[in-house]
């Protein structure tokens, strides 16, 4: 086994046995019995390390879902819905450890783990968002449109959190607010929803503010 998979594998491993990163680079690679040098060469702090482990698991999704027969002929809307349907799913090998890292962050909340994470979906989410303007699913708005990605990666967000707190059986809920939100958040990009919240959003900034921005 290659050094840098046997420190994903054991960065993983001490996670789930300990609930929490290691102490040092230090002493996890006297664990492992590597120098530091082997670590640093690979991986800058362990929050890289981390990051992978959570970005690999997402392009294992996606690749999935993009490698499937009909994924061509979906609709904008019927991509996003298989992605979350397939990764919810998918998730369930990791579910401890999605339990221990994402149950103590907000939804909100960007942390140094999931950046690459965050990363690698707003580019999925951002073709997406193509194909739902080519065909008329989603309405192109300019300067507003560049924040789709960014609503559909919170989206992704809740749905891993509510999914996480789900307890009923064979997670039906989680299903069923899956296409809930999903419609809830097409229902706003093909309408004038966001172009009457931005306005509002503008009439509410500073005068200073929305004239900047605009420039």
């Amino acid at each position: 086994m290659e050094e840098r998979e046997r420190i994903l594998n054991a960065y993983r491993e001490h996670l789930l046995e300990v609930g929490q990163p290691p102490v040092s680079v230090y002493r996890f690679c006297q664990d492992l019995d590597i120098s530091e040098k082997t670590f640093f060469g690979l991986f800058p702090s362990f929050h890289a390390v981390e990051a992978v482990i959570w970005e690999a698991m997402l392009d294992r999704v996606i690749e999935a879902v993009e490698g499937g027969p009909e994924w061509n002929e979906f609709s904008a809307k019927q991509r996003l819905l298989a992605f979350l349907f397939a990764f919810v799913e998918a998730s369930l090998e990791m579910r401890s450890l999605m339990l221990l890292r994402f149950t103590e962050i907000g939804v909100f909340s960007r942390p140094p783990f999931l950046r690459r994470f965050a990363a690698r979906y707003h580019r999925f989410a951002k073709g997406i968002v193509e194909v739902g303007v080519e065909n008329g699913e989603i309405a192109e708005r300019g300067r507003v449109s560049d924040l789709y990605p960014s609503g559909l990666y919170t989206l992704f967000r809740s749905v891993i959190d509510f999914h996480l707190q789900d307890e009923s059986d064979a997670f039906q809920r989680t299903d069923a607010f899956i296409e809930k939100s999903v419609n809830v958040a097409f229902d706003c990009i093909r309408t004038q929803v966001l172009d009457s919240a931005f306005d509002l959003a503008k009439f509410l900034l500073p005068q200073s503010v929305v004239d900047r921005d605009c420039k």
